[in-house]
């Protein structure tokens, strides 16, 4: 036996996987968006599974409360407020050093996602906000591309697999985003470690099942299946769904989030106190020039990746892609002007 399959004897020996199974799930290119609490232990899974190619997408970095349940993650990733696609990277090439690693530290827009999902064999959703989940659903149904969604708050979570064109899609599930107050938010609701790790893991096992079973199964006798979550409770549920007929997503092919009809150039981020800033693609910062302009202003935290500037009651932090995030105000109007003054407009 050679070191490959030494390594994971264990999971070859489950009749489901096998040799050929094994040998397709180092074959797979897994695209993981966002890489927070559900995100990273997702991508943790799948590269102890065995997965190939992981492209590990998120915007944001790595903060001392995202420990207690982002088990991926250290303190010293907290400390140097690493970036989470850098940091996940590091940390999972020391797990399994063949598994090929493609972070990329960016907001995922309606501007960027085709090419960030090219190459992809299937996407699994660890976001944590409704637009950029109809986002991957328009882009995944659009391209036929697969993805596994999921969501938690508190101690309750949801997961199911859609594939476009055999089971239903996102917007047949949720034709519309509920409103922020009446979905609750990580934040307002709170939400347990342990709960985090049994959603990220049937996501990831979704994932690992859609690999491992293209060989021998028809897509169109897939079940379309949502399994609902309430782990305080020790209760599971499996709701059997179909597509919606006239589905404006997977029967109409009408993409609105994909066309960018509903994206935001200032999104207000629910319960942090904070609003994201885009800026026109193609747009680059020089971080190092930046940071010496704001030195002699306020205090500054500067990192191959970002620059955390803090005046005041408010905190700018600044990526190279010219996107930031506002802390101390959830008014877009008052995040632009602050952006403006101190980065440019």
């Amino acid at each position: 036996m050679n070191d490959h399959q030494d390594r994971f004897r264990r999971q070859i020996a489950f009749k489901p996987v096998g040799v050929d199974g094994q040998r397709m799930l180092a074959n797979a290119r897994v695209a993981v968006v966002g890489l927070g609490a559900l995100g990273s232990t997702i991508a943790e899974r799948l590269t102890r599974c065995g997965v190939g190619y992981l492209r590990l997408i998120d915007r944001d970095w790595v903060e001392l409360d995202n420990l207690p349940r982002q088990t991926l993650y250290t303190l010293h990733d907290a400390e140097y407020h690493s970036t989470k696609a850098i940091a996940a990277a590091s940390h999972l090439s020391a797990i399994d050093p063949t598994t090929k690693l493609d972070p990329i530290v960016a907001d995922v827009t309606h501007k960027n996602i085709r090419k960030m999902l090219e190459g992809i064999d299937i996407v699994v959703d660890g976001t944590d906000n409704f637009e950029v989940r109809y986002l991957i659903n328009d882009a995944c149904v659009a391209l036929g591309l697969p993805w596994v969604h999921g969501g938690i708050v508190g101690a309750a979570g949801q997961a199911m697999l859609i594939e476009p064109d055999h089971t239903a899609c996102f917007r047949c599930l949720l034709p519309e985003a509920p409103p922020a107050t009446a979905a609750g938010s990580c934040d307002t609701v709170g939400v347990i470690g342990p709960a985090v790790g049994v959603i990220a893991s049937w996501q990831s096992l979704l994932a690992l099942q859609w690999i491992v079973e293209r060989k021998d199964q028809d897509p169109s006798k897939r079940p379309s299946t949502l399994t609902v979550f309430d782990l305080w409770l020790g209760d599971v549920r499996k709701i059997q769904l179909h597509r919606v007929p006239n589905c404006p997503c997977c029967h109409q092919k009408q993409f609105p989030f994909l066309e960018g009809k509903h994206s935001t150039d200032a999104q207000v981020m629910c319960g942090k106190n904070a609003v994201q800033v885009q800026v026109p693609s193609g747009i680059r910062v020089q971080l190092q020039d930046l940071a010496r302009k704001l030195r002699g202003e306020g205090d500054v935290v500067e990192t191959p990746f970002l620059v955390r500037f803090s005046k005041d009651n408010c905190t700018l932090t600044v990526f190279a892609d010219g996107r930031a995030m506002v802390h101390g105000t959830e008014d877009p109007a008052v995040a632009r002007k602050i952006y403006q003054r101190w980065v440019g407009g």
